[in-house]
């Protein structure tokens, strides 16, 4: 099995999957399609080889899984290891360069965001609907323009960010740093001025990440939220009750965007609906008195670039009224 054949047999491919002594099936448009290929133990052990290196593997014949990525090309690969009944298996999203992307259509949403200071900025979405590469687009949009220095902490490091204006350190946790947590705790000792969290998992990073947000550093981070009202509700209800009134007031000072995002696809084109809020006077309000519930009849009103994503759903261009129904029906909107 050959990788990089693959992608260039099926350029519009996001995953291939990897079971020892199976046919290899790719993602491709959204839909599974399997390959006449199959992967034996040479394969995984190219993985390791070429892109995880020994302390991988010895943590995936230790823990069963591991992380990792490596590149082909002008793209990246985000690797996860594992075993199903005994057997090897794999799991490789493709990442393309942000060069051949297409442009993303909030453009101007991605350098407001950019041109921030402080505070703290949410990319949310379910598994999969591009949060990676819309924080991406950021870190990269401030490294064009900014004299500063960014410190990114990942699990995998997923697009690789060259230094330009910017400063660039970028820090894979398991390798770099132990976990995301520690991680923001260190990177507070370095200097930074943008801080970017490849996801919030727990409260100890959530309240790491929200001290940076206070201390003056413009910290980017990614939930799994469907929602941008919801990841209000995610980050108070991970701490202890006795805590939530100070997280309240802490996320209300802090918060300066939420994005919230998901991906619909029909044929061989895929949609990109972004819901957004703005941490206005009167969503930070909401916030401190625990009624977020109310918060998207605020981003309603269209203020301050926000919407809704039901907004997000009628503004969409190049879809038929029956599919952007049916859309709207799948996506739950």
């Amino acid at each position: 099995m050959d990788i990089e054949k693959i992608m260039t047999a099926y350029p519009a491919m996001t995953d291939i999957h990897v079971t020892e002594g199976e046919t290899v099936s790719i993602r491709v448009y959204g839909g599974l399609k399997k390959l006449k290929e199959t992967a034996d133990n040479d394969f995984f052990a190219s993985l390791f080889r070429d892109f995880l290196g020994a302390e991988k593997e010895e943590a995936w014949e230790r823990r069963g899984s591991c992380d990792g990525g490596g590149t082909i090309g002008s793209c990246r690969l985000r690797i996860h290891l594992y075993h199903s009944f005994g057997r090897k298996a794999a799991a490789l999203r493709i990442l393309p360069s942000l060069a051949d992307l297409s442009p993303d259509p909030d453009r101007e949403w991605i350098e407001k965001t950019a041109a921030l200071e402080h505070g703290l900025v949410l990319v949310t979405g379910p598994s999969g609907s591009g949060k990676s590469t819309t924080l991406a687009r950021i870190l990269s949009t401030i490294n064009s323009r900014r004299p500063c220095h960014m410190v990114t902490l990942e699990d995998p490091v997923e697009y690789v960010i060259p230094s330009d204006k910017a400063l660039v350190h970028q820090r894979e946790v398991g390798a770099d740093v132990p976990d995301f947590a520690s991680g923001v705790r260190d990177a507070l000792r370095e200097d930074p001025d943008v801080i970017a969290l490849g996801e919030m998992r727990d409260s100890e990073t959530i309240s790491a990440a929200l001290t940076a947000a206070e201390t003056g550093h413009l910290v980017l981070g990614t939930l799994h939220t469907t929602r941008a009202a919801d990841s209000i509700g995610r980050i108070i209800h991970a701490f202890p009750a006795d805590r939530q009134e100070e997280i309240r007031s802490l996320l209300s000072a802090t918060l300066r965007s939420v994005s919230s995002q998901r991906l619909y696809r029909t044929g061989k084109d895929t949609f990109l609906l972004r819901e957004i809020l703005t941490n206005i006077p009167a969503t930070a309000h909401l916030i401190r008195e625990g009624k977020e519930a109310q918060i998207p009849s605020y981003m309603e009103m269209g203020l301050h670039q926000m919407r809704t994503m039901k907004q997000a759903a009628y503004g969409l261009k190049g879809l038929s009224e029956r599919e952007r129904d049916k859309m709207m029906r799948i996506l739950e909107i």
